[in-house]
């Protein structure tokens, strides 16, 4: 896929998007975790498939490889999934991870977009997690929101699909929640702080519990065709929106987020800066990504 690069400036607003390309973004090579300590055994390791069946941007060997040695850290056993989704295949699953699905093997970036899943698979994914299976999703800036919205949808999440700013959450604050769904589970941490790095905004259902939430100056444009953004882009106020939020299903639990970066460490080759995990500001996003992975697994 060689998708096209731009950097847009649009006045004091947005210093810049950035987009993904295979030849200009990458995986860090030099990513390490500061994880240390291990939650699981071999004889209790979790088992974490990560989509790759659906022309994901984000993959185990790929963008989420820094991801994926986080878990692989913490004791969690991570695989590629590379087939079509059946409650059979997604049985010997205990979490899936869904990041940044398109829709087809894409050149560009030119709409229109389909449907990243067929509707038995989200038939299949959304028995799989009543029945007990958990679910991490995570579809970035436009037009990752577009091509997932019938699973978001499935769930009761809304998402908007444009491009919103860096953002900070701080629990002083309020716009990072207490995330006491952890509490209790090994190797967890009390964050106090999380960044996330643009990506899009999404609306709850009245079930779910938010982890990231949006404030007053929270805006995300949304262009016809993502990335050609102008002075004329409609920009559209997300205050209340959320970039983080989690959901118990039945027996199961799902975990979205509309950024996908903050879990990640990539590397920009055109300048050789560094976003993600190894950022100012992202210190705690790593332990923040154990503590969701700790709930997902039903730890606590």
């Amino acid at each position: 896929m060689k998708l096209i690069c731009k950097t847009i400036i649009l006045g004091f607003f947005l210093g810049g998007v950035l987009s993904c390309s295979d030849g200009a973004q990458q995986f860090d090579p030099d990513f390490i975790p500061k994880n240390t300590k291990t939650s699981f055994s071999k004889l209790n390791s979790p088992i974490v498939l990560i989509d790759e069946a659906h022309n994901n941007f984000l993959t185990t060997n790929g963008r989420y490889k820094p991801f994926s040695q986080v878990l692989s850290s913490d004791g969690y056993t991570v695989k590629p999934s590379k087939e079509k989704f059946t409650l059979e295949y997604l049985k010997q699953a205990d979490i899936l991870v869904i990041a940044n699905a398109l829709d087809r093997n894409r050149q560009d970036w030119t709409p229109p977009f389909g449907d990243a899943f067929e509707t038995g698979e989200i038939e299949v994914v959304k028995q799989w997690v009543s029945q007990g299976g958990s679910l991490f999703l995570v579809a970035d800036h436009t037009p990752f929101p577009k091509v997932i919205e019938k699973l978001s949808a499935a769930f009761g999440f809304e998402f908007s699909n444009g491009h919103v700013r860096v953002a900070v959450f701080r629990l002083d604050d309020n716009s990072l929640m207490d995330h006491s769904i952890t509490k209790g589970a090994p190797h967890s941490e009390r964050i106090t702080q999380v960044k996330t790095f643009g990506g899009s905004a999404f609306q709850i259902p009245e079930t779910a519990k938010p982890l990231l939430m949006l404030g007053k100056s929270a805006t995300s444009l949304v262009p016809d065709v993502p990335f050609q953004v102008n002075a004329k882009t409609p920009r559209v106020s997300m205050n209340g929106w959320y970039q983080g939020a989690v959901l118990e299903v039945g027996k199961g639990r799902v975990a979205v987020f509309s950024e996908g970066m903050a879990f990640s460490s990539q590397l920009i080759v055109s300048t050789g800066k560094k976003h993600g995990l190894v950022s100012g500001g992202a210190e705690q996003n790593e332990q923040f990504l154990l503590n969701v992975m700790h709930w997902l697994s039903k730890v606590i």
